[in-house]
């Protein structure tokens, strides 16, 4: 029981780093474990057997392993979805997205096709791996900055700190904002640090986009085609060590957050309200906070009725647990820690 006036119920424990969840038409969720596996939750139960099928090059190293997961918006009939992960390249790494058939029975991925590859870099750092479906079919996909090239997500020729933009079959769309030149054509927005939260917005036509701050500076944004969000070149935050990145907050032709934490917060997961059980809540904003000086707890962004934000609302943070990923159903809403040993909690009012 929270002060918040909710309480946790267990769904599943013994996660290893439970990053990002999924429900299936049947109401089951499937999750992914950064540890490198893909786990499915049925009846308020974990399988036991992760599901098969996956690649054997997922590095699972600092920051990386098997990350995002989104379903096609055609899955009940195609059973089509999509996953991210740090991809091992013997010295190299990057953040690799693939397209796959989940099994009729839900044990197994058929037809694992790799999609898409962001940069190539040489840290286990900063990989983002968020991914969401556009309502015109073409998917999101979130990178990090690769902590040690920062620098880059202010050079739109890669995809360093980025947001790219995809069909599902890896082809690049012909409407992206650099595919006549200026930048890498897969790109749809840079100067990010490192994005751990996306969401659509489909009936207010909003994409909603956190990232983490250095040492401070964690921000909500909303995304725009071809814009700079200005990372490194302005930033609310500061190094881990103290020292100044830049004294600039604010430049032309760059991108204000909509909502920023200073301190950090750490966020990571991010999810509209859809569930019956929450009223009051619908349509807001919620948002998962790991750690850092004012991280453990759920975060709620109060939205008007055009998406708008008007405040507020930090849930849970009694009770010392860093969530990873939050989801929304019609029915439940559910909560990822971010621990080795975690844990996927339903969350319910206590009264």
């Amino acid at each position: 029981m929270s002060n918040s006036g909710l309480r946790l119920v267990p769904v599943a424990t013994e996660l290893e780093f439970p990053w990002a969840m999924a429900e299936l038409p049947d109401g089951s969720l499937l999750v992914t474990e950064r540890e490198g596996r893909l786990r499915r939750i049925a009846d308020d139960r974990l399988v036991e057997e992760p599901v098969s099928g996956l690649p054997e090059d997922i590095l699972i190293e600092g920051q990386g392993g098997l990350l995002g997961l989104t379903l096609a918006p055609d899955f009940e009939t195609s059973r089509t979805l999509f996953f991210s992960y740090s991809k091992n390249m013997g010295d190299t790494n990057t953040t690799a997205v693939a397209r796959a058939t989940l099994s009729e029975d839900a044990s197994t991925l058929e037809q694992v096709t790799e999609i898409f590859q962001g940069a190539v870099r040489e840290t286990a750092y900063h990989f983002g791996g968020r991914l969401a479906v556009l309502d015109d079919g073409s998917l999101i996909v979130t990178l990090g900055d690769g902590y040690r090239y920062m620098d880059e997500a202010q050079n739109p020729d890669n995809l360093h700190g980025a947001i790219a933009r995809i069909w599902p079959d890896g082809r690049i769309p012909d409407d992206n904002p650099f595919t006549s030149g200026g930048g890498d054509p897969a790109l749809f927005s840079y100067g990010h640090r490192n994005v751990q939260g996306l969401f659509i917005d489909h009936t207010r036509a909003k994409i909603w986009a956190h990232e983490h701050g250095p040492k401070g500076g964690d921000e909500l944004n909303l995304l725009e085609p071809g814009a700079n969000y200005g990372w490194p070149a302005i930033t609310y935050g500061i190094n881990y060590d103290g020292t100044v990145i830049t004294d600039k907050t604010a430049a032309p032709e760059m991108q204000q957050p909509v909502f920023k934490w200073v301190p950090s917060i750490a966020p990571s997961g991010m999810t509209l309200v859809r569930t019956a059980a929450f009223p009051d809540w619908q349509n807001d904003l919620l948002i998962g906070a790991m750690n850092g000086p004012k991280g453990q707890k759920i975060v709620r962004i109060d939205l008007d009725a055009a998406g708008q934000v008007e405040g507020s609302e930090d849930l849970l943070q009694d009770l010392g647990l860093g969530f990873r990923d939050v989801l929304s159903t019609d029915t439940a809403l559910y909560a990822a820690t971010n621990d080795l040993d975690g844990t996927v909690y339903r969350i319910e009012p206590a009264d």
